[in-house]
């Protein structure tokens, strides 16, 4: 397959895999500037969410430390020094995906505002994890173990564990809807017993989205029964629900 080709494949993947943010004029495009001009707006109203969920983290940090200006401080530096080195992460990200085509070549061009416009909404999805406007969807950073997000389809799904906590909590959020939330799962049990008192120790591990939803490694140990039990798992998440785990038979030692 020749260069260009690559390109049109990867763009119009690409570009079915991005959300629909643009104005009503790009509800229907039927000549190619129309396409152009649609992909940059995109990529513009995602970087609005973007700057609006780290906007609101920032916020967050010093509306809850009001009691200790320095640790307030202290988060807001690091949560500035994060998103400076995730922003040049994205932007080099970006332009290696668009070294399939010639630079400075409007195809180049394209497959970055594709490429930013994608990233940028899973980084909001991420922020969002940790400053949520709504109290039940609210996360103690200072308690967050592990967290990240990915986009499927239209919607971003995000998973947060958090510290002394065996319990994981998955959701699905609609970027266009100011992050409301659509489906909301905490896994706490297992075969119909609970992590905090059925088991001697349980947990979650190697979480990892992929194409079916969010991957991830069931660890088990029985009150009684020597040994500890590993899974693999996954939480399968289809037009926009969160549904069941799904695990395998116990790893082999």
């Amino acid at each position: 397959m020749n260069r260009f080709a690559r390109f049109i494949v990867l763009a119009l993947g690409l570009m079915f895999t991005s959300i629909a943010l643009a104005e009503d004029t790009c509800k229907v495009i039927t000549v190619s500037w129309q396409y152009l001009e649609c992909v940059e707006a995109d990529r513009k109203a995602a970087d609005a969410k973007l700057n609006a969920s780290y906007k609101k983290l920032i916020a967050r940090f010093a509306s809850q430390r009001e009691e200790d200006p320095a640790q307030a401080e202290a988060f807001i530096a690091i949560a500035k020094d994060s998103q400076r080195a995730w922003l040049k992460l994205r932007d080099t990200t970006c332009l290696l995906e668009a070294t399939e085509v010639q630079p400075g070549s409007q195809a180049q061009s394209l497959m970055i505002s594709l490429c930013v416009a994608r990233i940028s909404l899973e980084r909001a999805g991420y922020l969002e994890a940790i400053a949520s406007d709504r109290p039940s969807d609210v996360i103690n950073i200072s308690q967050v173990s592990e967290s990240a997000s990915r986009r499927f389809g239209d919607v971003v799904a995000r998973y947060v564990s958090t510290f002394g906590n065996p319990c994981l909590t998955v959701q699905t959020l609609a970027p266009d809807g100011n992050w409301r939330v659509l489906s909301s799962r905490q896994f706490c049990t297992f075969d119909g017993k609970r992590f905090w008192s059925d088991y001697a120790d349980a947990g979650f591990e190697d979480h990892a989205f992929a194409e079916d939803g969010l991957h991830v490694t069931l660890s088990l140990t029985e009150l009684r029964a020597p040994g500890e039990k590993r899974l693999a798992c996954v939480i399968p998440i289809q037009n926009a629900q969160i549904q069941e785990l799904k695990c395998g038979a116990p790893e082999s030692s």
